[in-house]
């Protein structure tokens, strides 16, 4: 309705101005001015009951009338820039809501992929220190194994060494076999000549011949001939030879069998040992 306002005013003055003289009719026309005001929300005031006031006062009306249509689209105008205002505020606080949120997402997903990389590293890092403890563990064991197998080895070099050392070796002639015999004899705890002493007698029987064998006396008659380098006849050697030494033609046996049997017969072998005569 306001913009019907200034129209009815003015109308509204020239009937005022045309009643002028008539008091009356002034009075009257400022009340109907004061209930269309009323009717309209125009405030109209008029001071005095003279024409030429009631024609003041509705030109004041008619200035207040004229007035409120600007006052009026100022308080639209500034309704729509708080509108305005608060829907861009609106959308700056969306906007850096959504962009948080990303920066939020974004720095989660960062979070989770280092932590991934620093857990796979983690577990490389692991299995390599498991694989290089196995591979230390291994070459630990390979050379204790190494060092075990090269003591294993030194003692037998040793002990074969030992037993090198204490098995004596003898020349293969009469001073050998007479030494070998005499070590074989104290061995078995009987009665040893001297080497000399020995030597002498197999001198007298067989002049030193271990393979002598003699098929003419009266053993040899009997069947049964003297043999070797001390001469003795097969039934006397098998009674008196020991264990391991049993071949009649081994100087070393021979000898063995036939001190043996001297220190039986004859109480020493010295006692026949530098005889001429069979014994």
């Amino acid at each position: 309705m306001r913009h019907h306002i200034r129209p009815s005013l003015s109308r509204l003055n020239q009937r005022v101005a045309a009643v002028r003289p008539n008091k009356r009719l002034a009075a009257g026309a400022v009340a109907a001015l004061l209930v269309t005001g009323t009717a309209t929300g125009t405030a109209v005031a008029f001071a005095g009951g003279s024409s030429d006031t009631a024609h003041t006062t509705a030109q004041a009306a008619s200035s207040q009338a004229a007035a409120r249509p600007s006052s009026d689209a100022a308080n639209r105008s500034e309704q729509r820039t708080a509108l305005q205002t608060s829907a861009a505020a609106s959308k700056a606080a969306a906007a850096k809501a959504k962009a948080q949120a990303e920066a939020a997402a974004k720095a989660k997903a960062a979070a989770q992929a280092a932590a991934k990389t620093k857990a796979a590293a983690a577990a490389a890092a692991k299995a390599k220190a498991q694989a290089e403890a196995a591979a230390q563990a291994k070459a630990k064991a390979q050379a204790e194994a190494a060092a075990q197998a090269k003591a294993q080895a030194a003692a037998a070099a040793a002990a074969a060494a030992a037993k090198a050392a204490a098995t004596p070796t003898y020349a293969d002639n009469l001073d050998g076999w007479i030494a070998e015999a005499r070590d074989i004899l104290a061995a078995d705890g009987d009665h040893v000549p001297s080497a000399d002493a020995i030597s002498a007698r197999a001198m007298t029987e067989s002049s030193g011949n271990p393979d002598a064998v003699n098929d003419w006396d009266s053993n040899a008659a009997a069947g049964t001939p003297s043999k070797g380098l001390m001469q003795m006849i097969q039934p006397t050697f098998n009674s008196y030879a020991l264990s391991g030494h049993t071949d009649i033609m081994n100087p070393v046996d021979n000898i063995v069998a036939a001190v043996r049997y001297a220190n039986a017969t004859y109480g020493a072998f010295e006692n026949i040992a530098y005889g001429s005569s069979g014994y």
